[in-house]
């Protein structure tokens, strides 16, 4: 059974038949060798990116979580680093009045003590200046009434 046709381009016999039957072989051999592989690599790098998305998106949530408990130990930290400055400043001051304090009293001291050498010294002057006036007095009475006195 043996069509010919001179003016067609494609004429209908029995190497149609071979042609069609390893065509049909050969898309099988290309799907088992490679269409199948590369679909399924294909599937594998869309799982491997959906991955990777999921990851990005929980890795960014974790960092907006991870500032936002930054954020907030860096102001509990500094409220305790407020305290503990109001506690040294109050402690300053505790201990400049303290210290003020031993000052005046060591002032009061030392003006007590130097005004009593002040005093004692004044007093032994006097004592001994009462005899020098006392002998001075005699000598210019003396000269004074040209003549000399006892005493």
């Amino acid at each position: 059974m043996e069509i010919i046709a001179t003016n067609a381009l494609i004429s209908i016999n029995e190497t149609l038949i071979v042609q069609l039957v390893s065509f049909f072989i050969f898309l099988y051999f290309m799907n088992r060798i490679m269409f199948r592989p590369l679909l399924s690599t294909m599937a594998q790098r869309k799982a491997l990116i959906s991955d990777f998305q999921r990851d990005i998106i929980s890795g960014k949530e974790d960092l907006v979580r991870l500032g936002k408990d930054l954020d907030r130990e860096q102001a509990k930290v500094i409220k305790e680093a407020h305290k503990v400055v109001l506690s040294l400043e109050t402690e300053g001051d505790q201990r400049a009045a303290d210290i003020l304090e031993e000052v005046r009293q060591q002032i009061s001291e030392l003006r007590h003590e130097t005004e009593t050498r002040i005093n004692d010294q004044v007093r032994k002057a006097r004592m001994e200046l009462a005899g020098e006036v006392e002998a001075i007095t005699l000598t210019i009475m003396e000269k004074v009434l040209h003549r000399r006195l006892q005493s």
